[in-house]
């Protein structure tokens, strides 16, 4: 018996999964000394990769600091490397245009806010020799600036030249590398040299180069961070200093622990800083003063934090929160000064109160085949540089999946190395499971793009099993497009989990008329995971509900520098018709709430309300109003009486007031009795 026993015991042990330990945290290295020879470093000359025109924004606009992280920081997030790097086989290889020009992107979009010039552009040959240094770093789990053994697996002479130049990343790459290198987490860096070399006011011409993690390789990142500008001439900035965050707005997801503040040609040995949150003293630390980094900069953190780690953050509430810094004592050319600034601290994905939003004017009844002219609100976003229309045609959206039909309702990032269609962990027929055979958040995405209405809800049943505290499971929704929100979240317990399915149900109401995505995230936030696929061990979902939504099909979009757009249906039925104001020629802001159009073979009866006349400075002015139906082009027509003859103005100028609704004819006024009609057509 006890043989018996013990076997049992045995097999039960066998069917508890072990957590396993994740990736190492990232690492930064020390930051690289200034160059000793600016005339060996790239020349403005030498252009391969340019971003956009120019970043720029306004910081003292809250609205404006919103969009440009929302639309530009954002953008940079996610996009694919592709990379054909091979570190075991020592090939440095190349990655997507497309993710070099992400990074791009994050590097300007950090100098802009900070009031530097952001036009920053990336130098082909700079770029290959970081990728020579990528791979280096990646292949010897190590990072290091000067004298690299000529020893190191993968050893190159233009990785190692490189090296010098540049700030040097392991366990990121891309993007988050250069939001690593602002955050400047790590023992040794509290000069924060990585940040200043960023934000060093003359640099033009970067490079940059990235390895994925391979087994156990990390990733990791090269970012060449002077040009031959070094030491030059200094260009027009916002403020006369360079600080992070900068004055004005700044996003609570890019405030640090350590603040900065860098002032060209002063010595700030004997400067002290001062603190305030909302006007109450905070207890600060000031770190070492170092020069050789960039520009002169002071370094300070809140005492309570910790500015090595890359886990603790900046704290924030979810309220704007207004810091104030006052830094006194500076030795400049003028003289001793002291300088004053704010930073207010906030959600970008709270609007605020200088936030207007995009409405679009037009009718709601549209004739097929015909131009139907259409507007929106220019004032909303004065920083557009063009806007983009989308219209979809509208079909019910209601869905029921018990994952017995596959995954026809759904996509799946990354491509699963196990069957996600599964039996349940308890109970019969099948389920959806998303686990972490490798420590990447394994999503769900639903194949309809959605329109909710105020009772649309969306339901399901899930099932939490073994997952530590680092998994979560996640339901988010995103405006299309746009970040990604949680409306339902758990946490995994670090064991067993649950032991049966539980229901929910959750609230489309507060996304009514948004064009929507929508996903299941089983996420992981990094340290210890389970990668085992068996169905106890991750999150299980089933009966996946959708009531009283619509979903949009065949999709138009159409770009255009101006307020104003013509739909022109090609079907009967019923349609949405969204805007977006776009930035920078490229980057959207987001899809108005959609107004839903029913196009007709007969439309209603075209029906024009005449204002009253106004004589000025001899012309008479005739406003009008279309109230029914639509109209691609009006005409002006007189008469001497009442009952005719009519005759058409020819000489009338028609003036748009609204488009689709409002208008004015203006036409000479001889001084004699005369009767106005305006017919559209």
């Amino acid at each position: 018996m006890a043989a018996t026993l013990i076997i049992a015991l045995s097999l039960r042990a066998q069917d508890v999964p072990a957590p396993m330990r994740g990736p190492l945290p990232p690492r930064l290295g020390q930051a690289v000394h200034a160059p000793r020879d600016p005339s060996l470093l790239p020349s403005p000359g030498l252009r391969r990769l340019d971003a956009t025109p120019a970043f720029t924004v306004n910081s003292a606009a809250r609205e404006q600091v919103r969009q440009f992280y929302n639309s530009v920081y954002n953008a940079s997030e996610g996009v694919a490397m592709n990379s054909t790097a091979e570190t075991a086989d020592c090939v440095a290889g190349t990655e997507a245009e497309a993710f070099q020009t992400a990074v791009l992107w994050r590097i300007n979009w950090f100098r802009a806010l900070s009031g530097i010039p952001a036009d920053i552009t990336f130098d082909g040959f700079e770029d290959t020799n970081d990728q020579a240094a990528a791979l280096m770093m990646s292949a010897n789990n190590q990072l290091q600036h000067d004298n690299i053994p000529t020893t190191w697996s993968c050893y190159s002479s233009g990785g190692a030249s490189a090296a010098q130049e540049s700030n040097l990343a392991l366990g990121i790459n891309g993007p988050d590398a250069i939001t690593g290198y602002m955050w400047d987490y790590g023992s040794g860096n509290g000069d924060v040299g990585h940040r200043r070399w960023l934000l060093y006011p003359q640099t033009q011409i970067m490079g940059t180069g990235d390895v994925p993690a391979q087994g156990n390789y990390a990733a990791a990142n090269a970012t060449w961070i002077v040009d031959d500008n070094y030491g030059g001439e200094r260009p027009a900035t916002t403020y006369p200093f360079v600080a992070w965050p900068p004055p004005g707005y700044a996003p609570y997801q890019v405030v640090y622990p350590q603040w900065s503040f860098a002032l060209s040609n002063a010595n700030l040995a004997a400067a002290t800083v001062s603190m305030t949150s909302n006007g109450a003293p905070l207890h600060i630390s000031l770190q070492p003063y170092v020069l050789d980094f960039g520009e002169n900069t002071l370094v300070w953190y809140p005492s309570s934090l910790d500015p090595d780690s890359n886990t603790v953050t900046f704290p924030f509430n979810g309220v704007d929160t207004v810091y104030g810094i006052t830094i006194s004592n500076a030795q400049t050319e003028a003289g001793r000064q002291t300088y004053n600034y704010q930073v207010t601290v906030f959600d970008p994905a709270v609007a605020g109160t200088d936030y207007v939003a995009t409405v679009i004017s037009g009718t709601n009844q549209a004739g097929v085949n015909q131009s139907n002219p259409y507007s929106c609100n220019a004032s909303a976003n004065p920083a557009a540089t063009g806007y983009q229309w989308l219209a979809a045609q509208l079909t019910n959206g209601d869905m029921t999946d018990k994952a017995l039909n596959g995954l026809i309702n759904f996509t799946l990032s990354p491509s699963p190395s196990y069957s996600i269609i599964t039996n349940p962990p308890i109970g019969a027929g099948k389920s959806f499971h998303l686990a972490h055979p490798n420590p990447v958040p394994q999503l769900m995405q639903l194949t309809k793009v959605l329109l909710p209405a105020t009772n649309t809800l969306l339901s399901f049943q899930s099932l939490l099993g073994y997952a530590t505290t680092n998994e979560v499971a996640r339901v988010q929704v995103s405006t299309f497009p746009g970040s990604w929100v949680d409306i339902y979240q758990q946490t995994g317990k670090g064991g067993s989990g649950q032991t049966s399915f539980a229901s929910h149900s959750l609230s489309l109401a507060s996304y009514a008329s948004q064009i929507i995505l929508l996903r299941f995230n089983y996420d992981y936030m990094g340290g210890n995971y389970y990668p085992d696929t068996t169905p106890n061990v991750g999150w299980s979902l089933e009966n996946i509900i959708i009531t009283n939504a619509l979903q949009l099909t065949d999709f138009v979009t159409n770009a255009t520098p101006s307020t104003n757009f013509n739909f022109v249906p090609g079907a009967v039925g019923d349609w949405a018709l969204a805007v977006q104001p776009v930035i920078f020629d490229q980057f959207g802001l987001g899809w108005s709430g959609a107004i839903e159009i029913t196009v007709v073979t007969n439309q209603l009866p075209t029906v024009i309300l005449l204002g009253s006349p106004n004589l000025a400075a001899g012309q008479a002015q005739i406003p009008f109003t279309l109230l029914q139906g639509v109209a691609s082009s009006f005409d002006l027509l007189q008469a001497s009486q009442v009952i005719g003859p009519w005759t058409t103005n020819a000489g009338a100028a028609l003036e748009t007031i609204v488009p689709g609704r409002s208008y004015q004819f203006n036409t000479p006024f001889a001084g004699q009795t005369i009767f106005y009609s305006v017919r559209g057509h």
